[in-house]
């Protein structure tokens, strides 16, 4: 957030940081699929129950991260409109 108090100068770090931020809610993308397939592999025959605490433990993780990505995309529109 002090980077844009001077949007113009940090223009690029400001850029880079938001697809840094892209990035990683990509990859938390994939390792929320692949700890889904995983949990549904662990529990599948005899723990529904484990199973479905998982699913939500992971689907909250995932919501944050995909918050994090609509500042990323946030902070990339302020430099848009601002340089």
């Amino acid at each position: 957030m002090p980077l844009l108090s001077a949007i113009s100068t940090n223009a690029g770090r400001l850029s880079e940081i938001s697809e840094q931020i892209s990035q990683i809610e990509g990859r938390a993308d994939e390792l929320h699929d692949a700890g889904l397939q995983e949990l549904y592999r662990a529990n599948q025959p005899s723990n529904s129950m484990a199973f479905f605490i998982g699913v939500e433990i992971y689907d909250h993780l995932e919501k944050v991260v995909d918050r994090f990505d609509d500042v990323g995309n946030e902070i990339s529109g302020i430099v848009i409109e601002n340089v």
